[in-house]
Order: C-alpha cells, then structure tokens, then sequence
C-alpha cells in the first residue's frame, strides 16, 4: 500500500490500494467543503489518475462522516470579486471537475458515508458509480441560500431525470440512502464500503481499460453535456452570486445570524 499527499496541508489525502487511487477529502471541520484549495486539488488527482496505466479506478470518499457540503460559504463572503470575468473565473473550475469525472477514460466512483449537500450531490452524479452506506443523506439546500444547483444541475438531470432533480431542487428536503436509491444516485448500498471497493477493484481488474474509455466516450455522446450547458450554468450562478440581497443573507448566515430566508427582528 503507498500513501501520498498526506500532508496537513492538503485538503485531501490519497492512498493507491492496487489499481485503486482512494482520494479522502480530509477538512470535516469545514464540511469539506468545495472551495478553491480543495478543487484544485481535486483536479491535480485527476491528472494523477489519467495519466497513471496502473490505476484503473478513482474512488472519492470523505471523513468523518460527511462526505461534502457543496461551496464555501467563508471562502464566497471573503473573496473580492472585482468584475463579472473573474467571479466566472473562480466558478469555472467546479464545472471543468465535473466534466472531467465524467470524460477521464476510467472509472470514477464516489464513495460516500455520510452527510451531502449541495455541491456535493453534483460530485455524485458527475461520477461513473455511487457506493453509499445506509445511513447517508443527501440535501440539495441552495434555494434556501439564494442560489441555484446551476453547475450541478445538467450532471444530476442526466442521471436521475429532469423531475426527481427538480424536486430535489424545490422542496429542499433531506432524502436518505435509500430514496437516492429510488433515484438511481447510489448504484450500490454497501454496510461495508471496504468490501464494496474490493469487490468493484475485482471487476475493474477484468476489464480493458480502452474498453472503459471507449464506452464512456460513447454513453457521454448519447447524452451530452456541451459547452452551452456550460456558458448556461456558469451564468446562472454567477447571477445570483452577483446579487448583492443573496450574499448579505449568506454572510449573515456564516456570521451565525441564522438561514437567510428567516427575517431579521
């Protein structure tokens, strides 16, 4: 077993297990949360991935049970933005993740054990396969705050159909492993995630990895995910952003004012 990165600087720890790259997003303490250190990286184990012949899965997971909760909210209230160009430029790197978990011609898989929100639920859905223990949830909370799921939203449309994703998105409610499930989220309900990865490292194993590449190429095409979808998600976020009223009521939630849609006395 080699380990690497496992510095405590770096917001996710990595761990090769045979053709398995194992990537544990490492700042429960923030929720794990998507912020720009922690797609960076994200995006650096992806190059890691494709590039490595030996490597034929990359299985994401998070710590102490929460898997992620989707942006940042410090890191959103904090950061200067000084035009539109640039607030697209921080937004950007998020969709480009996406999409890369669902072209990089190998397996992706999220592993989850937890708690998921938000952003979160589009690391999900932008993955090949979800691996998920009973006792997860899953939110799609960004209405409450002002936002939109804009980034996530074509990603989980594709994969759990356009109502499901709409209800999430509307009603803002908690559903469980199971109801994901239903959805076709979680392909797999695993008491035991170790075993649930070994066993998936086994067929991996048994398969060509050209052949993986290729048929991910093929389904990607059958339904794409193209750069007006793009341009149109990372719009709509920027927009509501942008929205002096939207990041007052975050900053008074970070501030712990309580949820923005809760009045002020």
């Amino acid at each position: 077993m080699e380990l690497s990165d496992v510095s405590s600087k770096s917001p996710i720890r990595q761990e090769v297990r045979g053709a398995m790259l194992l990537a544990t997003m490492d700042k429960p303490e923030t929720g794990n949360t998507l912020n720009a250190a922690m797609i960076q990286c994200m995006h650096k184990i992806v190059d890691r991935f494709e590039v490595d012949s030996a490597l034929k899965v990359l299985a994401l997971c998070g710590r102490a049970s929460i898997f992620c909760e989707g942006m940042d909210f410090n890191e959103a209230t904090t950061t200067e933005v000084k035009d539109m160009s640039s607030l697209r430029s921080r937004i950007l790197p998020f969709w480009q993740l996406l999409a890369r978990f669902t072209s990089v011609p190998k397996m992706v898989v999220s592993v989850i054990d937890g708690k998921v929100s938000a952003g979160g639920i589009g690391l999900a859905a932008a993955s090949d396969l979800v691996i998920s223990t009973n006792r997860s949830n899953f939110l799609l909370s960004e209405l409450m705050f002002g936002l939109l799921p804009a980034i996530i939203a074509p990603f989980l449309v594709r994969r759990i159909g356009w109502q499901p994703a709409w209800r999430m998105t509307l009603t803002a409610k908690r559903l469980d492993a199971k109801e994901m499930q239903a959805l076709n989220l979680i392909d797999d309900l695993a008491d035991d995630l170790d075993d649930a990865l070994r066993r998936l490292i086994i067929r991996a194993n048994r398969m060509d990895t050209g052949a993986i590449g290729a048929a991910k190429a093929y389904f990607n095409a059958l339904e794409p995910i193209d750069t007006i979808a793009e341009r149109r998600a990372v719009d709509a976020i920027c927009a509501r952003i942008s929205d002096p009223q939207v990041m007052e009521g975050i900053r008074r939630f970070v501030d712990g004012n309580g949820l923005p849609w809760r009045k002020s006395s």
